[in-house]
């Protein structure tokens, strides 16, 4: 492989992400996603593209939605950046869930519980905390404000992986996910502006926190 430090995503479809002459083909679903992610390309040492092609071989990039409501006792919602824009829309999604099931507890991020509406919710519950908090922290949380365990989790759909593997560990019976594919591209978060920020980062999460990946890979 040459030039192994160049990684581009291409938007043309299906989606492509390139790295050196390896093109990789992301097979975004059209169900579930926008028509088109913009291209973006990054330069990164030979090392850091190595871990991004390792974890593009690992990992399920996106979900899509599955399950029914009717066999979850609650719904968890997992913020996706501080941006309004994606947050708004996973608000929409929970409530819109739960629409037909308004004593079944609804526990949102507090970056999602500020954009719900009024509706005949019964039980719903804003996760909150001063200090910023990760997707562990949300699922730990949300086993104090209900003894129910069968969940069904809303999230972005490219950290949807992610959120169902925490509340599974901490055990939480997930039966099911709803989700928004949507990045927010004015989110103060360089992460999650874009599918290949949110790639490189996750990529190297166990290696440092997203602002500092953001600051060493310059991510825009």
């Amino acid at each position: 492989m040459t030039a192994p430090h160049i990684v581009e995503f291409l938007s043309d479809i299906p989606h492509q992400l390139q790295i050196g002459c390896d093109a990789l083909a992301l097979r975004l679903a059209t169900v579930n996603t926008p028509t088109s992610y913009a291209s973006r390309r990054y330069v990164l040492p030979r090392t850091s593209a190595m871990m991004v092609k390792s974890y593009l071989s690992q990992t399920q990039l996106f979900l899509e939605p599955y399950g029914d409501v009717a066999d979850a006792e609650v719904v968890l919602a997992f913020s996706f950046g501080d941006a309004p824009a994606v947050n708004k829309e996973l608000a929409k999604v929970a409530q819109d869930s739960v629409i037909a099931h308004p004593t079944m507890p609804l526990l949102m991020q507090q970056e999602i519980a500020i954009h719900a509406r009024e509706s005949r919710v019964t039980s719903r519950f804003s996760i909150q905390a001063n200090d910023y908090q990760t997707t562990t922290d949300v699922a730990q949380a949300a086993l104090t404000l209900t003894d129910k365990r069968k969940v069904l989790v809303v999230a972005q759909a490219w950290h949807a992986q992610r959120c169902i593997d925490t509340c599974k560990s901490l055990g939480w019976a997930v039966v099911g996910l709803r989700c928004s594919s949507a990045f927010p591209e004015d989110d103060p978060q360089p992460w999650v502006r874009h599918p290949l920020n949110w790639i490189i980062k996750e990529s190297h999460r166990e290696q440092a926190a997203g602002y500092e990946i953001s600051e060493r890979f310059q991510l825009i």
